[in-house]
């Protein structure tokens, strides 16, 4: 295989003419790699100096070298070759692939490290794999594809990403950017192309330098920085459009109205009351003529759109890395009234002072979004959407917007809006300084300034709305509104660092960092707003009703410090155990509980490198072994940083008392102050082992770990009631939850002639248990629907054992509910699980599986041959359930009864039904609508996520073009196939089955990368 400049800074020293041009030679050759193809941009350097240059497109290269020099040849991914040079001629070097993955450079808290050195807990993401795929935001790029984080998608809509990112099912997790804690925002709206690397901290050796932060777990990402080597330009392009994955089929004219024929009968209004036989019959013929309010208001597809380009270079004094990205993308709603418009940039420069050993880096990036809204929430609008049925229409036939019952084209066609601009710069610093008098110590100091502002305007105002003749209802003034909002939110980070590290008697590796850090935030908000509005053309507050202009602000901060350690000790690579910790304090805790101390202590042992070991090796059964294990305590601040709860606010009332005829204000007390809050303590444990097997073609990871959590903050309300009328203060409870599982991957890369290709496995499992819960004593006396004791995940607490009532006697000779009337063939039918005779509140129980997976995998699999290439990435969920809504079950009667699905009711010849007979909450006293594990549905899946194929024409078609370095095009897909027993109610990774949420979406693009 011909390796591919895509996304490769190659390094080009600047030659350096020798002093004794007399004793030079001229060095001749090729660079292949095993299977005879050339090396494209191979860097050949004459060791020990800057002297080098690269290989051309034939890999080959001509230097001028000292006669017995030693060339040093190197390629990305594969080992150094190091020849020496007695005699003037061609030389022919084989580059062998480099297997030392175990070495490889990870970024962690504070530091580095490498598989063979590593003692933590943590995964590490191949940013590459992603690049290409139309992911709009970076919680769906991890999906899938790291072991321990576990990733739902709940919303597809431009600009309102409803990924949720856990890493072993805690909360979500504290993210660091370029050494800086970001929020879950700036991560999401990363541009891909800007990332070098991305490391997932899992456990307590990994996150204690992050103190009372950490206890999620931390995801830490560096941007990529310029290189050594000539100007580089790269240009990505990437064109799609989204449609929706797997939405509920819609009842069609025909089908709705059986469905409520069958619905009234059960009521007792008789045989086809909502349509008679002749009329079944004609909406049978012309079903087409019937309103289809999906066709109607949706369009098929929408654009997306994404452009990137970048400029890196360098030389050994200054090295810069500069990119501009933006990103489109559109609603699904024909009216085109939702778009969403990102635009990053990010400058990294970097400047070496080789002299004094100091380099000094700045990082300035931001992110600027526009959004455009339509006036109401996309649940608004899509409940209506859906709600509405066929016999009802959005528009009068002139093309006027009808006077329908909650006509969604009211909105989406409406001059109202709602517009967000937000806007985000950081400015970073760094300096390093080598000390030249003591080998391996560094100082260093790096500062951060950021800061975020959002001005929002919401115009709310309604378009004219029609009657079947014609009538027009205007808008009445007093409706229209007009609000405007803007916040501005800035923080600076500080850090301090003092870095040690050396080897003695050549065996002995020992590794020492210092930091201090100091943080602030600080924010403030107004808004302001009118109604009633007699002109519309200035949509200006002052325009409004004088009288009802209202206005408000508030501020905010919070101030934190901290002092990092770490001491890393380790014999040869074989014996290795590491010290780290933070102390750490917030101000949002009152003073005595302001600071705390979040150690960890981790070990391992390489079994590989024993002698003992030889023998397995030679074996081939394991290249590479080692145990490693960990604890640690770290925190979780539960407490909102703007609130400051533990000290005594006031509540500022306007208007609140009428006063010899005036209105007057008030002020009252805020909540009772909480006095002994703090953080939350996680500790963790976790055993692991690291593995490389068949000669490093076959590696892998697992791990167990174990966590318990305390310290949290809750209100007494479970020992006290309210005794002055105001809420009970928050306090340090006793609560405690508990939660272990396993985690790991494997991966298998091997090259079969010309052809390269991987394939990989990942996954994570766990549970937890709700050991100690602040219930009251009534609670914790009923041992089957108290929380303490159970696992969570479970669904609900309700009725269990639900089956079908299939024949009379079942409904005569069984218990009943008590409160059921008039049971039916087609009824639920609840277990007597007690067996008292009777079915009550007593036989509830806890039953099913959360929506919330405890159960993930991923599949990773790639091919590469001659410049064609194959990425592929299959993700999934074990058990898991979701509960039927009141309007999936159609609860409500003809209102709800929307979706093919619903037609599956009982009857004698259908008893297998998914629902029960026809019916709504006024049927059997609601005796089929309560809660049971009747409504809870399997939601497990296993879905294509993402699937690219590129070809780099660099390979061959463009080979000998010199001022290219790449030109690949590449196709790709997202979310574009699911198997699962949900995808007939909805995309499977809906959290429910109503369909009003903005419709999770299935994505095509195709694009090119272009490099020179």
């Amino acid at each position: 295989m011909i390796p591919s400049y895509a996304g490769r800074n190659v390094e080009v020293p600047k030659p350096i003419l020798s002093v004794n041009q007399q004793s030079n030679i001229t060095a001749q050759g090729t660079v292949v790699d095993v299977s005879g193809e050339p090396v494209i941009g191979a860097t050949v350097k004459v060791k020990g100096t800057a002297q080098g240059t690269i290989t051309d497109i034939n890999g080959e290269f001509s230097i001028q070298i000292p006669l017995n020099a030693t060339l040093e040849i190197s390629y990305i991914g594969y080992t150094t070759q190091l020849t020496k040079v007695t005699k003037a001629g061609k030389l022919k070097i084989t580059l062998k692939e480099d297997t030392k993955v175990l070495d490889e450079v990870i970024v962690v808290g504070y530091g580095t490290t490498s598989t063979r050195k590593n003692t933590a807990s943590l995964a590490t993401v191949d940013n590459e794999k992603v690049k290409e795929v139309p992911f709009s935001d970076m919680g769906s790029a991890l999906q899938g594809r790291v072991a321990g984080i576990i990733v739902q998608q709940g919303s597809a809509e431009p600009g309102q990403n409803g990924a949720s990112i856990s890493i072993r099912g805690n909360g979500t997790p504290l993210y660091v950017i370029d050494g800086f804690v970001v929020t879950q925002a700036r991560f999401m709206q990363l541009n891909k192309a800007d990332i070098e690397s991305m490391t997932v901290l899992k456990d307590a050796a990994s996150t204690a330098v992050y103190g009372m932060n950490a206890g999620n777990g931390v995801v830490v990402v560096t941007t990529k920085q310029g290189k050594v080597g000539k100007l580089s330009v790269d240009y990505q392009a990437n064109f799609a459009f989204n449609s929706p994955s797997y939405p509920a089929e819609r009842m069609d004219a025909y089908e709705y109205a059986t469905a409520i024929n069958k619905l009234n009968q059960s009521l007792g209004q008789g045989i086809n009351s909502f349509k008679s036989p002749e009329e079944m019959a004609e909406i049978a013929a012309n079903v087409g003529s019937y309103t289809n309010w999906e066709k109607e208001l949706l369009r098929n597809q929408t654009p997306q759109s994404e452009h990137t380009v970048s400029i890196s270079g360098g030389d050994e004094k200054i090295k810069f890395f500069t990119s501009l990205n933006y990103l489109s993308q559109s609603g699904i709603t024909k009216s085109d009234c939702l778009s969403y418009d990102r635009y990053n940039y990010r400058s990294n420069v970097s400047a070496h002072f080789d002299k004094i050993g100091l380099t000094m880096g700045m990082n300035v990036n931001g992110t600027l979004t526009d959004e455009d809204y339509p006036n109401a929430s996309a649940y608004t609008i899509y409940s209506r959407l859906k709600d509405r049925n066929p016999f009802e229409r959005p528009y009068n036939e002139d093309g006027t917007i009808s006077n329908q019952f909650d006509n969604p084209a009211l909105i989406l066609d409406s001059p109202g809006e709602i517009v967000l601009r937000t806007v985000y710069n950081q400015l970073a610093v760094n300096l390093k300084w080598d000390l030249p008098w003591v080998k391996g110590l560094s100082i260093g100091m790096d500062g951060n300034y950021n800061i975020e502002s959002q001005d929002r305007k919401d115009w709310i105002e309604k378009a004219p709305y029609y009657d079947a003749d014609g009538n027009v209802t205007l808008q009445d003034p007093a409706d229209i509104s007009m609000s405007r909002s803007s916040y501005q939110n800035h923080r600076y980070d500080f850090n301090v660092r003092i870095d040690y590290k050396n080897t003695f008697a050549e065996k002995h590796n020992v590794q020492a960092t210092l930091v201090h850090n100091r943080q602030y935030y600080h924010g403030n908000n107004l808004s302001a707003g009118s109604n009633t509005f007699y002109t519309t053309a200035i949509q200006q507050i002052q325009k409004g009703d004088a009288s009802s202009i209202t206005a408000s602000n508030g501020e905010g901060e919070q101030a934190s410090m901290g002092y990092v350690g770490r001491l890393r000790y380790d014999y040869d690579n074989r014996y290795m155990v590491e010290f780290s910790g933070r102390y750490d304090g917030s101000d949002c805790f009152p003073k005595d509980n302001r600071f705390g101390f979040f150690p960890s202590v981790s070990a391992g042992w390489a079994l590989s490198e024993e002698n003992f070991f030889t023998p397995i090796k030679e074996l081939g059964i394991f290249d590479y072994f080692k145990l490693r294990g960990s604890y640690g305590e770290i925190g979780i601040n539960g407490a909102k940083h703007d609130d400051y709860a533990y000290m005594s606010t006031y509540n500022y009332n306007s208007n609140a008392y009428v006063i010899d005829g005036k209105l007057v204000n008030s002020i009252t007390p805020g909540a009772t102050p909480s006095i002994n809050m703090t953080w939350y303590t996680r500790k963790k444990y976790d055993i692991g082992f690291d593995f490389a097997t068949l000669n490093n073609k076959l590696e892998g990871s697992f791990d167990w770990f174990y966590e318990t959590t305390k310290g949290y903050l809750s209100a007494p309300l479970y020992e006290y009631t309210d005794p002055i009328g105001y809420s009970l203060p928050l306090e340090v409870s006793e609560a405690e939850d508990r939660s272990e599982g396993l985690d790991g991957f494997v991966k298998y890369s091997d090259k079969i002639g010309q052809v390269e290709f991987s394939a990989g496995f990942n996954f994570t499992w766990y549970h937890s248990i709700a050991a100690k819960t602040n219930e009251d004593k009534v609670t914790l006396s009923n041992p089957y629907t108290r929380k303490q004791g159970y696992l969570y995940g479970y669904l609900g607490t309700g009725y269990v054992g639900t089956q079908f009532y299939t024949n009379p006697q079942d409904i005569l000779n069984n218990p009943k509910r008590i409160k059921s009337q008039d049971l039916r063939p087609g009824d639920l039918w609840f277990a007597d699980v007690n067996g008292d005779g009777k079915i009550d509140g007593q036989d509830q129980r806890k039953y099913g599986h959360d929506a919330t997976p405890r159960f993930v995998f991923g599949f990773d699999l790639s091919a590469s041959w001659k410049g064609l290439s194959v990425l592929a990435n299959i993700q999934g969920t074990g058990r898991r359930q979701i509960y039927m809504s009141e309007i999936a079950m159609g609860k409500e009667g003809e209102r709800r009864l929307d979706f093919a699905y619903q037609l599956d009711t009982w009857s004698p010849t259908n008893t297998d039904a998914d629902f029960p007979r026809a019916g709504n909450t006024s049927l059997n006293e609601n005796n089929n609508y309560s809660s049971s594990d009747f409504w809870a549905r399997d939601a497990n899946y296993i879905r294509l996520k993402s699937l690219t194929i590129s070809y780099d024409f660099k390979h061959s078609v463009l080979r000998k073009e010199a001022w290219l370095r790449n030109l690949t095009l590449f196709a790709s897909g997202v979310n574009l196939f699911a198997i699962g027993p949900s995808v007939k109610y909805s995309d499977p990774e809906s959290g429910n089955f109503d369909n009003y949420a903005y419709p999770m979406m299935r994505t095509y693009s195709i694009g090119f990368q272009l490099g020179f």
